[in-house]
């Protein structure tokens, strides 16, 4: 072996002890919580669930909520919301629920468009913007297209987004930079291609429409209806007290990692709630008729009978549930319900979800429910 050759393995060797040692230096050890000894109830049962989880999947803190039957049957928090300082993650922490924001966004527009007399077949046309607008091609998109992802309009692909600024526009900022120059991202099909940029543009054009600012009109909208006072669209990154984290490459850690939105606030993922709001979203979601939501829901499933527009499908037990998942750099959470069982179930986690951690804790928190209903 000649001497360049050992002198280029050396220093590999030299930067790989140097990671290594980095990464352990600003990592933390895993949270393991105490098992539940004895389990003589349905809570306990789950919370026996959630405790193993965090270990096994390297959570610092999860919290859940579970509707059944019109009322909270389930409310708690386990871990930490910050490795550093070791403050709790408690069901009233302050939390990012990421694209679960979508859900609100969609209910939010839907409210306001329902008073206005226009249809989720309508095109954005219909607000009636001006005339540099309505000469756009983006008028002629209608508005279950940017709710089902299928207006054409594409996020910036991961080469654009390292060239692009590292700092957040404000929402209206970038809404008029996107409607000066569509066409780097808006293509003519209409194939689904799932974008946060249908809503993030969803946002802008409502808040143009009623001449305010997208949070105050989810907030007077959705969330005083349902009782979610603690919840609100970020519109500064910072104050995220939440740490998100994630796995270490190579020890059996976690890791810090930061989340950055493009655009403040942000309609596709911009929530910033409590585990006790998502409850009371849930209870209202199930009540149907009866519930703050029922309107909105109406016409947002209008234009398809059986998911709402804004809504994802998934399977738990076998069945289906209408919810979303959200998951931006450390935060994961989910929000599903179903009618046929009475329940909702929401759960988030300040860890990023590589394993499907999430449809797997609510898969077995389900299930096990079912099994004790017997």
């Amino acid at each position: 072996m000649n001497k360049k050759i050992k002198i280029i393995l050396a220093v590999l060797v030299f930067w790989m002890a140097l990671f290594i040692t980095w990464e352990w230096w600003q990592s933390f050890p895993v949270v393991r919580l105490n098992p539940t000894l004895k389990v003589t109830s349905k809570k306990e049962g789950i919370d026996s669930i959630l405790r193993q989880a965090m270990s096994t999947y390297f959570l610092p803190g999860v919290s859940v909520a579970i509707v059944r039957n019109d009322t909270a049957f389930y409310l708690d928090a386990f871990g930490y919301e910050n490795l550093r300082t070791k403050n709790l993650l408690t069901v009233t922490s302050k939390i990012p629920v990421a694209s679960v924001s979508k859900i609100f966004s969609a209910l939010g527009l839907a409210s306001i468009l329902q008073d206005k007399g226009i249809d989720a077949n309508d095109s954005l046309h219909s607000l009636d913007l001006g005339e540099k607008f309505n000469s756009s091609s983006l008028a002629t998109i209608r508005f279950q297209d940017l709710l089902s992802h299928q207006s054409g309009i594409r996020d910036k692909n991961f080469y654009e987004l390292i060239l692009s600024s590292p700092k957040s526009q404000v929402l209206n900022v970038w809404g008029e930079e996107f409607l000066n120059d569509p066409s780097d991202y808006l293509n003519d099909t209409i194939s689904y291609t799932y974008s946060d940029s249908n809503y993030d543009f969803l946002g802008f054009v409502l808040g143009q429409s009623e001449k305010l600012d997208f949070d105050s009109l989810i907030y007077s909208s959705v969330f005083m209806a349902s009782g979610m006072t603690n919840s609100n669209y970020l519109t500064n990154s910072s104050t995220i007290e939440v740490e998100g984290y994630q796995k270490t490459f190579i020890w059996k850690r976690i890791a810090s990692k930061q989340v950055k939105f493009p655009v403040l606030p942000s309609p596709s993922s911009g929530l910033v709630t409590t585990t006790t709001d998502m409850g009371k979203a849930m209870i209202h979601l199930l009540r149907g008729d009866k519930g703050a939501y029922h309107q909105a829901l109406d016409w947002l499933k209008s234009a398809r009978n059986d998911v709402p527009l804004g809504f994802q499908k998934t399977l738990i037990n076998d069945s289906e549930w209408i919810g979303h998942y959200g998951g931006q750099a450390g935060y994961s959470s989910l929000l599903f319900y179903s009618k046929e069982a009475e329940t909702g179930i929401f759960l988030f986690s300040n860890s990023q979800d590589k394993e499907d951690f999430r449809i797997k804790i609510a898969t077995q928190i389900i299930s096990y429910l079912s099994l004790n209903d017997l």
